[in-house]
This record gives structure tokens, sequence and C-alpha cells, in this order.
């Protein structure tokens, strides 16, 4: 029994259902398919969770009466100043290992846990045309013209997502004319997108960002572009230079791999569910 905490407004406006989005819809979607009652913006139950901490959120905060069994997260900004005005909860939610170690880093007074939202796929007809997808966000055009150019090179068909203008339907017709996805992206705190990839088993090579810096050279921190991931889901790499090498030996195991299983192992709605109400 849980009572889950959210505003509309803090999704801002996106073509595609962004992030924040999906935390919210596959939460509720876990609870009810683990059969837990849930109440949305109501203080019902002795259990709660703000999925996200922002300004809007203050008034919910300051009415609820049991602080003391309250989860914040995962969507959280320590570098903002609503987040010092969070003065009693149980735990801050992170959604990997990685964004744990860097709040403890710079916030080490914080009280912390690791909770991933479940993932899930709804269910594709395939109709392979291509032979890849590259999906790209937030890194240096030249990264992806470098893989462009490799590609068309190598006469290796490909098309081509970039975050955010997209549909959902967009995406999946997509995934369903694909073998295998070309991942460029920065660092990712969970990376929804890229594990919905795997939920339809669409083994991944991704060009891994292992470092964070968006706050300056004073708060850098080791990151990736994949917190959840095994060799079953794919391949990865950090240095182009290691992009064609790489990429033959993730084309010779291309049956090998089997990134659904990852999926359906770790980021369960059972296993989510799970560890959330544990965390409590």
């Amino acid at each position: 029994m849980i009572n889950i905490y959210y505003t509309e407004k803090y999704w801002g406006h996106s073509q595609t259902m962004n992030g924040p989005q999906k935390v919210v819809k596959n939460l509720i979607q876990s609870l009810k398919d683990c059969n837990i009652p849930f109440a949305i913006n109501e203080e019902v139950y002795d259990k709660t969770l703000f999925v996200h901490w922002s300004t809007d959120m203050l008034g919910y905060y300051y009415e609820l009466k049991n602080k003391k069994n309250l989860l914040v997260g995962p969507q959280v900004w320590a570098w903002s100043n609503e987040f010092h005005q969070l003065k009693e909860y149980n735990k801050v939610l992170l959604p990997s290992k990685w964004c744990e170690d860097s709040m403890n880093k710079f916030f080490p007074k914080v009280k912390t846990g690791v909770w991933p939202v479940a993932i899930y796929s709804p269910e594709i007809k395939e109709n392979i045309k291509t032979d890849c997808l590259v999906y790209f966000k937030s890194r240096p055009e030249s990264d992806l013209i470098n893989v462009i150019n490799y590609l068309d090179k190598n006469k290796i068909t490909y098309t081509g997502l970039e975050y955010g203008r997209y549909t959902q339907e967009e995406f999946r017709e997509s995934i369903s004319e694909v073998k295998y996805c070309i991942i460029i992206d920065n660092t990712e705190s969970q990376g929804i997108a890229i594990q919905e990839m795997m939920a339809y088993n669409k083994p991944l090579l991704v060009w891994n960002q292992i470092i964070w810096n968006h706050m300056g050279d004073n708060y850098i921190v080791e990151g990736t572009s994949i917190p959840y991931w095994s060799s079953e889901c794919g391949e990865s790499f950090v240095k182009y230079e290691n992009f064609d090498k790489l990429f033959n030996l993730f084309l010779s195991k291309l049956d090998k791999y089997n990134p659904k299983k990852y999926v359906d192992r770790e980021l369960s709605p059972q296993k989510s569910i799970d560890t959330l109400l544990k965390l409590f």
C-alpha cells in the first residue's frame, strides 16, 4: 500500500513520452500488475513516494503527515534550491548505482537508495527491412557522423532516431524493422529507451560515455550510458578507434545475445516493486 505523488507539469512538453512520464506510467502499471493498492496525490496509506522533487511538490510535502515513511525520487536534482527544503524523509531514491555514488560523493549526508522503474515493451510485429537503428542523444554531432560514415562505407543499411524527435509509434516501428541497434548516448541515469530496445530483444552496440561532468570540472564522476547491462545484451566501447573491431565482433555474435532475458530478470515489474517496498 503506497501513496504516489507527482505533477504532470514536471514532464514538460515533448513530442515523445519522455523519461519522467515513463517512470510514472510504468510505476503505476507495475503496482497494478503486482496487486499493490495505491493512491495518487493523497495520503491514504502509511508509505509515500514522491516520484520527483520540484517546487510544485512543496505544497504536498508540507501537508504530508507521515514524512518518516517518505521516499523521494528517482527524479531528483540535488543542486536545485528546492532540494535543500527536503528536511524530513526516509530516503532519496536514485535510478542507478552510479547516480547514488555521485549523490553520496557530493552530498554525503543524504540518505539514499537505488530504485529503477520496470521496463515494458508493448507487442510489435517484426518486419525486418534494415540492418540497424542508430539512436542518438546528447552527444557531439561529430560522433554521429563518424558512425554514419562507417556504416555507409561498409554498406550497412540503417535508420535513425534522435531523442525527443520521435513519437512512441515511430519508436516501435523503427525497432520492429531492424536487426540490432547502435547507441550513441551520453550518461544515462537509468536509460529507459535503451532498455526498451533490449526488452524487444535487439542486441546493442553502445558507444559508452563513462564520465559525467554536467556541472563543470569541480563535479566530475564516473558514469555510464548503460547502468543496467551485461554481456548478454551486446557490446560496448568508449573510444571510436575501437568501433571497427567491436562492430565486427558484435556482428559475429549477433545470434548469441539475449537482452530480453536480462530485462525480464533485472527490470521486471515484480523485482522493481519488491525493491521499492524494501527501501521503506
